[in-house]
């Protein structure tokens, strides 16, 4: 912007080419800027301003980041769902219960972070112990079929 006033304040007073000469090349510098900024709004139909051009670049940025770690955005908005619903259906229990539930203080509860942490050992050993029933079960099917080989080639 200052090189912009700069510019007109030089070619203005320090040429020969006077005020008569950079009076339209002002007004159609001006009407420019307006039918760029018009053309900006019908394109991306948003308001023109810095706060919408930040949060284009950066909504660019962030779903490249997004991609680039493998963060699926629609499974996280799910799980926010789902941890909301969650949140009323223990505040409409608590009430029924005349209870006054307080989300903050069980998250700095010890009780609480024991539980969760034998919760998630608890996942770890199903998720491990169906590996192992799957593995079980591929190693099993390959047995057989190395056995029936072995038997017939023997004969």
């Amino acid at each position: 912007m200052a090189t912009w006033w700069a510019s007109i304040y030089y070619f203005t007073f320090m040429t020969p080419y006077g005020w008569d000469t950079m009076e339209p090349i002002t007004y159609l510098g001006g009407l420019s800027t307006i039918m760029l900024g018009y053309l900006w709004f019908l394109y991306h139909n948003r308001e023109v301003s810095y706060r919408s051009a930040l949060t284009l670049t950066v909504s660019r940025r962030q779903s490249a980041l997004y991609t680039a770690h493998n963060f699926d955005v629609v499974k996280w908005e799910n799980l926010i769902e789902e941890a909301n619903s969650l949140r009323k259906e223990i505040k409409l229990v608590a009430s029924e219960y005349d209870v006054d539930w307080d989300e903050t203080a069980d998250e700095v509860s010890e009780e609480v972070h024991k539980a969760l942490k034998k919760e998630r050992q608890k996942e770890k050993k199903g998720e491990r112990k169906e590996k192992e029933e799957d593995d079980d079960d591929d190693d099993d099917a390959g047995d057989d079929g190395g056995k029936e080989d072995h038997a017939k080639k023997g004969k």
